[in-house]
């Protein structure tokens, strides 16, 4: 073959492999994401905003794209609804004004606001039971609220000191936030839309961890360091995922199963959106700017809602009943033997404050009564009133809460034996935990 037959094949060859490549690219379903010139993701943890100068929610649905609303100095925050007509945002109408929840449709139209207050409200997340679930900052920490979707009084979630994030809603219909004590690095913990139930995803005690979202496949995808890691119901540790070269961050969005829209996070410029498919590697960028942070996607698709829970709270009642099966159970040896279980309270002005004791079993159960909504936390103590173990940070019970924990710091994996606590056999009325002023 000559010189020009050669060249006509390879232009053919090269118009057969770009044409198979736009045939065997799959399509970007419809997107939302938020954009701005500056982006500080853990701002929150100072009470501080993660988008200083303004930002923007866009709308991105094939070629088409345009701002998902108007008339607002920042929009971020995006959650679609499940049927995917409508989406839930933190806005900001004024520079100088608080972020509150806003919703609208994507189709365009007034947004309608959510809540109210002076505090910045921010990351809503939609309820399967009608209900809407928020991040509420203030300068001294922050709590997660719910609050009903048509309108109504909110519902405080969350008691302990510190800062918390919204995250995610989970299959199962809990809500998964970011969690930091003080000077502590994040940690991904659950709990249920009306308070209870609180407690770490895993108990492994790991890296900071921070922009988690759950996949089809029921893992928590979320990001450590600049990289993307998981947790899958089979383990009780974090695991790897595949990398893409460009260094993945989360929060990521799901496309279908292995086909994340995630942040390049692994650069030390502005945070960019890529479409990284780890079947064959690939990556492609779809958003980046010099003059902008590209970050939390979601896609604009109907799915199927989490499960609804069903509450059983007595809302009158001021407290709650802990049974522990077996305190001496620890992921770790409890050397000393544990003979005592001390309640602390934290007071008004954060210190702990005794609420009293309760003996624990032969068999390592205690029963106690503790006050609802009020952050507590436990010593374990041996019989000459020394300190065996204790609690670092804070939980909180919900009126009338029913709550049994399997040991002392065993994971929520743990499963507990099948026997009746020693401490039933002798009464099934807890010991009583007077509530301190508040």
């Amino acid at each position: 073959m000559g010189l020009q037959g050669r060249l006509l094949a390879a232009v053919a060859l090269a118009g057969a492999v770009v044409c198979a490549a736009v045939v065997d690219a799959p399509a970007v379903p419809s997107y939302v994401f938020t954009s701005a010139p500056r982006y500080d993701a853990q701002a929150w943890l100072a009470g501080r905003d993660r988008f200083p100068s303004g930002a923007t929610l866009t709308f991105v649905s094939g070629q088409k794209r345009r701002p998902l609303v108007s008339g607002f100095y920042a929009s971020a925050d995006a959650a679609v609804s499940y049927d995917g007509t409508r989406a839930l945002f933190a806005g900001r109408r004024e520079s100088a004004g608080p972020w509150q929840v806003w919703e609208t449709a994507i189709e365009g139209g007034a947004p309608r606001q959510i809540t109210s207050g002076d505090s910045n409200c921010v990351r809503p997340l939609y309820v399967p039971d009608g209900r809407v679930a928020y991040t509420r900052i203030s300068a001294q920490g922050s709590v997660v609220e719910i609050v009903p979707l048509a309108g109504g009084k909110a519902e405080r979630l969350t008691y302990a000191p510190g800062w918390v994030l919204t995250d995610d809603v989970l299959h199962d219909g809990r809500i998964l936030f970011e969690y930091a004590a003080s000077g502590r690095t994040r940690e991904l913990f659950t709990v249920y839309p009306d308070g209870t139930g609180v407690e770490s995803l895993r108990c492994d005690h790991g890296p900071d961890r921070y922009g988690a979202r759950q996949v089809s496949s029921g893992d928590v995808i979320f990001g450590v360091g600049g990289r993307l890691a998981r947790f899958t119901s089979a383990l009780a540790v974090q695991t790897d995922v595949a990398q893409p070269k460009i260094g993945a961050d989360g929060p990521i969005a799901e496309i279908s199963a292995g086909r994340w829209i995630v942040s390049d996070g692994g650069g030390t410029g502005p945070f960019g959106l890529a479409v990284w498919d780890a079947g064959d590697g690939r990556t492609k960028f779809i958003e980046g700017s010099k003059d902008a942070n590209d970050v939390e996607p979601a896609i604009v698709a109907a799915r199927v809602p989490p499960r609804e829970f069903p509450s059983a709270l007595v809302t009158t009642r001021t407290a709650g009943n802990l049974l522990c099966l077996n305190a001496r159970q620890s992921k770790t040896p409890i050397a000393a033997a544990v003979s005592f279980v001390r309640i602390y309270a934290r007071g008004a002005n954060g210190a702990a404050v005794q609420l009293g004791q309760a003996e624990v079993a032969h068999d390592g159960s205690f029963y106690v009564q503790v006050p609802a909504d009020r952050a507590v936390r436990m010593e374990l103590l041996d019989a000459a009133g020394h300190t065996v173990r204790a609690e670092r940070d804070w939980f909180w019970m919900r009126p009338s809460e029913q709550r049994i924990c399997v040991g002392c710091h065993t994971g929520p994996e743990r499963a507990p034996e099948n026997k009746v606590p020693e401490v039933l056999l002798h009464s099934t009325v807890p010991v009583k935990m007077p509530a301190p002023p508040q």
